[in-house]
């Protein structure tokens, strides 16, 4: 597949150089989600997946966040951006991340402060319910328009990190009777082969492929021994 050059901000001056909110909005607005990516072999390894859901924060480093890139710390306005998606409001990704700079923690190193979420789409007029127990989740998670979890992993060479991961609500069960959900930018989904796009003339991959990163909230934490869980459930009004 062909990959076209990435349009860039004009270069020169104090501007480009700053890591300004104004000069990270002029810089983000420039880019393209379609057009980052990376070369896996004879594929084209994508951060989007067919509906334009980022499922891959690992290749977002263009992206400015306060004066870091997206790559490390990228997962609170990703979240935001892919729930969005879900609604059907769909935001650029450059104005998702302009409104929450100054949420940032640490100018961005630390990642977005949890408590800026809930304004965030209370703003937007959707209706907000929060459950911090994995039952309380499957509950009010399944008939939502969309969800973010927030968790807290135990401590790893003794710092603690979290995670932001926007999912869908409900579709359907596993086996075991345990709700089902889209997971996007979970981290720990394999990459496969997902359906071409216009333009893409050689095979794209993306975390999920054509299956999407379909299981139980269970199996998504399984892997990331949280020591505390947070649903920020959203409704349409």
């Amino acid at each position: 597949m062909k990959r076209k050059d990435r349009k860039q901000p004009a270069q020169g001056g104090r501007l480009a150089a700053s890591r300004s909110p104004f000069a990270n909005y002029l810089h983000n607005r420039a880019l393209s989600l379609r057009e980052m990516g990376a070369p896996r072999g004879r594929e084209w390894r994508s951060p989007v997946d067919r509906q334009g859901l980022i499922v891959d924060q690992a290749l977002l480093s263009d992206y400015r966040m306060g004066a870091v890139g997206s790559d490390g710390c990228g997962c609170g306005w990703i979240a935001c951006y892919n729930a969005l998606r879900l609604l059907g409001r769909p935001e650029p990704a450059a104005r998702i991340i302009r409104e929450l700079e100054s949420a940032l923690a640490l100018r961005g190193r630390l990642g977005t402060r949890a408590v800026a979420l809930v304004p965030f789409f209370l703003r937007r007029g959707f209706r907000i319910s929060l459950s911090g127990t994995r039952s309380g989740i499957d509950r009010r998670a399944a008939g939502a328009g969309a969800n973010i979890l927030y968790y807290l992993r135990a401590p790893r060479a003794g710092k603690l990190t979290a995670h932001f991961v926007a999912f869908s609500g409900s579709c359907g069960t596993d086996e075991g009777g345990e709700t089902l959900y889209r997971f996007y930018n979970s981290l720990t989904a394999p990459l496969g082969i997902r359906d071409a796009l216009p333009g893409e003339r050689r095979p794209v991959c993306c975390a999920g492929g054509r299956r999407g990163d379909l299981r139980t909230l269970s199996s998504l934490l399984a892997p990331e021994h949280p020591v505390f869980v947070c649903a920020l459930c959203i409704h349409p009004r």
